[in-house]
């Protein structure tokens, strides 16, 4: 699919090309003024032809915009569900961390009060948001086309 000079721009759009700004005015290829100039107008750009007019003449310009368009029966919506997997990855990865390091609290203070048994409270931290991590991947898992 291809943006039409028309179609309204959005922020990532313009974050494309004000990045692609930035390589040109380090290449040397646009003056400071320019490269002013330029970055306030792709700032304000609303559609994708005035994104255009800004890197025309540049040798990076509508493909580095292009590239995140979805390209009909390209699977956008499996690209969306292979990036969940490394977001749940760190999410688990997170809640081992803290659930390693509140087991840590609870043995030393089970080592440092001999004779007394401490309530196991780690599992009140651990439990709710290990259910909530759970519950997150079967609903993501749910939503997935298949």
């Amino acid at each position: 699919m291809t943006a039409s000079p028309g179609m309204r721009a959005g922020d990532e759009d313009r974050d494309r090309v004000i990045a692609v700004l930035r390589e040109a005015f380090a290449a040397g290829r646009l003056s400071d003024a320019e490269f002013t100039d330029r970055l306030g107008r792709a700032q304000q750009a609303r559609t994708f032809g005035d994104l255009d007019a800004l890197t025309s003449d540049l040798p990076t310009s509508m493909p580095v915009m292009r590239a995140a368009l979805p390209v009909p029966g390209s699977g956008a919506a499996g690209d969306a569900a292979a990036a969940e997997g490394p977001d749940m990855r760190k999410a688990w990865a997170i809640w081992l961390g803290v659930s390693v390091l509140v087991n840590v609290i609870w043995w030393a203070t089970w080592l440092t009060n001999p004779g007394s048994f401490p309530s196991y409270w780690p599992i009140w931290v651990m439990g709710p948001w290990g259910a909530a991590l759970i519950i997150t991947y079967l609903v993501r898992r749910s939503a997935r086309p298949r």
